[in-house]
């Protein structure tokens, strides 16, 4: 059954957490809400189907913290609220995880470059879209490459993660060469597939992220309330 996308949208408008000043970030831009918000319903769709992706998204933790964010995270979580039993608890924790990392690493900003502090200029470690993801993470476990292949070409929700948002020509540069130069594209035009991208490798290789090792990316009440809205209303896993 296709999303109502409208009342997705009027859950997330109304939320607490869109008006929620993050440390050091500020306010997010209200596209980057509404993304994250449509994309956890597709992907709750998914699951009820049957998708692998968001299956292996929402699968069973892996009792090892060093992999899996949901291990990493498993007392930060429970204090937001977020409860880990079924796959769809597992979804809506790895999303919270998400909407803050996306906040640390891009402001919320589909469209952010690489860190130009930072000297990875090489195509394969050169970060890019909203969860400052590079091409050297790909083979971190098995669906990640079929997931790049499935969306190449595509730019999925990236009128809904643009509003309100500025991309400077500076975010659009792309960097090095070879097939690491069109994955650094894809993760900002089509978020998405940033969206699938980061919530798998979250699962299996968290340490891809300074700001989760370092347990910076926030998870809050109200970021688990918004995607339980979302659940309860649409996601027909749970009806």
């Amino acid at each position: 059954m296709p999303i109502d996308t409208q009342r997705v949208l009027e859950i997330a408008k109304l939320s607490r957490i869109a008006s929620y000043r993050w440390k050091n970030r500020g306010r997010s831009p209200i596209g980057y809400i509404h993304g994250m918000a449509v994309a956890f319903a597709e992907a709750c769709e998914d699951l009820a189907a049957g998708e692998e992706v968001t299956a292996a998204i929402s699968a069973p933790r892996l009792n090892d913290a060093g992999r899996d964010v949901l291990d990493w995270y498993y007392d930060i979580l429970g204090e937001a609220g977020a409860t880990l039993d079924e796959p769809a608890d597992r979804m809506t924790a790895v999303f919270a995880i998400l909407l803050g990392l996306g906040m640390r690493e891009s402001s919320g900003k589909h469209c952010e470059g690489r860190d130009m502090s930072a000297e990875n200029v090489d195509a394969e470690t050169a970060e890019a879209g909203l969860f400052q993801v590079s091409h050297n993470s790909i083979h971190a476990q098995p669906l990640l490459q079929p997931l790049f292949d499935r969306f190449r070409g595509h730019d999925d929700l990236l009128t809904t993660f643009d509003d309100g948002v500025h991309c400077s020509p500076s975010s659009w540069k792309d960097w090095g060469e070879g097939i690491g130069v069109e994955f650094q594209a894809l993760t900002k035009t089509c978020p998405k597939f940033a969206v699938l991208y980061a919530a798998l490798l979250l699962r299996h290789n968290r340490r891809h992220w300074g700001p989760i090792n370092r347990k910076e990316a926030e998870v809050t009440s109200d970021s688990v309330a918004l995607f339980a809205a979302v659940r309860a209303a649409l996601c027909p896993s749970d009806r």
